[in-house]
């Protein structure tokens, strides 16, 4: 895992090769990674084969104890917690396969960009046996339509860019068909660090509505008006005024 910063914009590059599997070791270095007081934006990135394929499944055989197996679940769970308890944006950059827990990682950030290529996107647990608990079918929900919910969540279906980006699952496609993966990576990088930067400038604002639309928390309006009346926001409107009477 390769992890630099760039302008308050942690990004996580989960491997350049490989599966990128969702261990319990992997998950709590993340976690550990998604620090707002080091950064204030969190970019994921996987490698041009795989974004995350989820948990090991060799871990979840060679487990004898109920409480080890907890411990691989619970840590996931904690993972995706983490990632929208974050109160920057996570955005997620899937030019790989995402399966399972990868994909649940994807759908855990605030906006997904994908590229078109073979690899697939989708949820598998339905097909193995394996429950999904109300927290993580909570992440799919924010992202997924009443529409598409039950089939993306319940069919075990493996979509392709074009198909995840219709579902729900991809927010923003980059590049076309013929363009070169790392070329599309590249761009969707730029992208994804500018749209992060945004949200950085906005401040706090951004901080509190993002609470808001995970946790469908109450909205307190003296903030809002104390908002209004602060030096930055008063720099900004008059900015916006400004540019609107050059028109």
């Amino acid at each position: 895992m390769n992890v630099v910063i760039e302008n308050d914009i942690k990004i996580i590059q989960m491997g350049d090769s490989g599966p990128n599997l969702l261990s319990v070791d992997r998950a709590k270095k993340i976690i550990n990674e998604l620090n707002y007081n080091e950064c204030k934006a969190v970019i994921f990135l996987g490698n041009d084969k795989v974004f995350s394929a989820g948990l090991n499944l060799k871990d979840l055989t060679s487990a004898t104890k109920p409480d080890e197996v907890a411990l691989i679940f619970g840590t996931l769970g904690k993972l995706l917690q983490a990632c929208r308890d974050f109160k920057g944006p996570v955005i997620s950059i899937v030019g790989g396969h995402a399966i399972a827990g990868g994909c649940l990682l994807a759908l855990a950030s605030d906006y997904r960009y994908g590229m078109h290529g073979m690899h697939r996107m989708g949820l598998n647990e339905m097909a193995i046996g394996i429950d999904l608990p109300s927290d993580m079918l909570s992440i799919i929900s924010h992202s997924i339509s009443r529409d598409n919910l039950f089939e993306v969540a319940t069919q075990c279906k493996m979509y392709t860019p074009v198909q995840a980006e219709k579902k729900g699952l991809i927010n923003e496609l980059v590049g076309h068909r013929f363009s070169g993966k790392k070329k599309a990576t590249s761009i969707a990088l730029e992208k994804a660090k500018k749209l992060a930067q945004f949200y950085i400038s906005a401040g706090e604002p951004f901080v509190r509505l993002k609470q808001s639309l995970m946790h469908e928390s109450t909205f307190d309006y003296n903030i809002l008006i104390e908002n209004w009346f602060s030096e930055e926001t008063q720099k900004k409107v008059k900015i916006v005024m400004s540019s609107l009477a050059k028109k």
